[in-house]
């Protein structure tokens, strides 16, 4: 009787081929869920770092625009941390996706302006807001 016992155990120790392909298979369908699902979450998450932080920006464009009747002129691209026309610290328009010195401003007129926010680094994303609360999300798929 003892004989048998040992006989079974010799040859249950471990996981046979079968298991070990299942168990394979069915980290891959989860991973093949789950990754996707990330990526998107990941640029939803950017999306929503650049408007808080454009809004801010806003808020001191018309802060500006109430005190001096028109936007501040900038013709080309400017920072927007520096600029005389608000008073951002360094650190402030930091986050975990963009830095502050991704955050642009530009006002050929007075009257109408863009802020811009691009991507650190690899520009695969132009996110921009007008005067108008228009939004546009140029993201380049890469």
């Amino acid at each position: 009787m003892q004989s048998n016992i040992k006989n079974q155990w010799k040859y249950s120790e471990g996981f046979s081929l079968v298991e070990l392909v299942i168990v394979i298979v069915v980290v891959g369908v989860l991973s093949a869920v789950a990754i996707p699902v990330y990526n998107n979450n990941v640029e939803n998450a950017k999306r929503s770092e650049v408007m808080v932080t454009m809004g801010y920006v806003k808020d001191y464009l018309r802060i500006f625009y109430g005190e001096e009747g028109h936007f501040p002129i900038t013709p080309v691209w400017e920072n927007v941390v520096g600029s005389d026309w608000n008073d951002f610290p360094n650190a402030t328009l930091r986050g975990t996706y963009f830095l502050s010195k991704y955050y642009d401003y530009r006002s050929y007129d007075g009257i109408e302006y863009k802020i811009r926010c691009y991507w650190n680094e690899g520009q695969d994303a132009d996110f921009w807001v007008n005067e108008k609360g228009e939004w546009n999300w140029e993201v380049e798929e890469g």
